[in-house]
């Protein structure tokens, strides 16, 4: 990056309502119980979102009324971070959406129906929510979006990759803001494919939650606002030996006296350990302890910024460790650093 970005607002749908706030204590988050569906007898705690904890304003418009859930978090996040800035042209705004596992829920249901009822039943209602673009087509017809408009499907390192597209569009003018959209809904059948990943069933296992965290930047400088200052991205390894160097060399393109947020989960913990070694680590934001992919690194980089707002004089290292073996990170400067 040859620039800062400002950070000029954020939106967030968690387990614990919306708005930043929602992610103060996430402890309290309510947990449901769910069975893999190879083996119910193992259950793994879920912190779902509850249909009373988003706004009604979106669930009798006329495309989100099919939509799967993830659309739902997607425009609530997204309108949140916009409402501070009605002035700014929608023609010039991009989007840009980072998930994981992407609306799920609608392609286990469509290939349910095609398996049990014969491919001449699979319901044509359900197909178009099965690509994994169809949240941000909806979030653009919405939300009156000019310009360009982007999905991108990865581990939760993924988020770092969207925030590098983000910048090159700012830098090479093709769009004056860009909404960057981290965003996960949680369907059982993924406990199944995390078992057989030895994800499961180990001290590291953290619950499993949904939701969606927006960030609006603006090519233009703002004052009194956080500053995306610079993002490493594209480092991959391919074992934990390996991933605490790889990670070493991710972290070594920042000054070594910026405070690290704490934002690893699952076996990955065993590699920011070491990787962090010597490294000061922020403790005023503590781990999240949940593990959301795409929608957990949207919430760490927004409560940074969020943190920044009001201690415009220090800077934040978040980084975005990948449990598909990638690694990236994000420096946020505040206003006066």
């Amino acid at each position: 990056m040859n620039t800062a970005f400002s950070i000029l607002s954020w939106g967030v749908v968690s387990p614990g309502g919306t708005g930043v706030e929602s992610l103060s204590n996430p402890a309290f988050w309510p947990k449901t119980s769910v069975p893999e569906n190879a083996t119910p007898a193992r259950e793994h705690p879920v912190a779902y979102i509850a249909p009373d904890k988003l706004p009604d304003r979106w669930r009798l418009r006329p495309r989100f009324r099919r939509a799967s859930p993830i659309s739902h978090f997607m425009v609530e996040a997204a309108a949140q971070a916009l409402e501070p800035h009605p002035e700014i042209n929608r023609s010039r705004l991009g989007m840009i959406c980072a998930t994981s596992v992407g609306c799920s829920l609608y392609s286990v249901r469509f290939y349910r129906q095609f398996q049990k009822e014969g491919r001449r039943f699979a319901s044509p209602v359900l197909f178009p929510e099965t690509v994994t673009n169809s949240p941000l087509s909806h979030l653009a017809s919405e939300l009156n979006v000019g310009g360009p408009v982007y999905s991108q499907i990865g581990d939760k390192s993924c988020w770092s990759n969207a925030l590098r597209t983000a910048a090159c569009w700012l830098q090479n003018e093709d769009a004056d803001y860009v909404l960057v959209i981290g965003a996960e809904e949680f369907e059982p059948h993924e406990l199944d494919a995390f078992h057989a990943m030895r994800w499961l069933g180990k001290s590291y296992t953290r619950p499993f939650a949904e939701g969606a965290g927006a960030v609006l930047l603006a090519r233009a400088p703002h004052p009194n606002t956080p500053k995306l200052t610079e993002i490493a991205d594209g480092f991959c390894f391919h074992s934990i030996r390996a991933g605490v160097e790889t990670a070493k060399k991710c972290l070594d393109k920042f000054p070594p006296q910026i405070p690290v947020c704490d934002s690893a989960a699952g076996w990955i913990e065993t590699v920011a350990k070491k990787a962090l070694f010597g490294r000061p680590t922020f403790a005023p934001l503590p781990n999240l302890a949940h593990e959301a992919y795409c929608a957990s690194c949207s919430w760490d980089t927004i409560r940074a910024a969020d943190y920044l707002s009001t201690h415009p004089k220090e800077a934040l290292l978040v980084p975005y460790w990948g449990l598909s073996l990638q690694i990236g990170a994000a420096l946020l400067t505040g206003a006066e650093f």
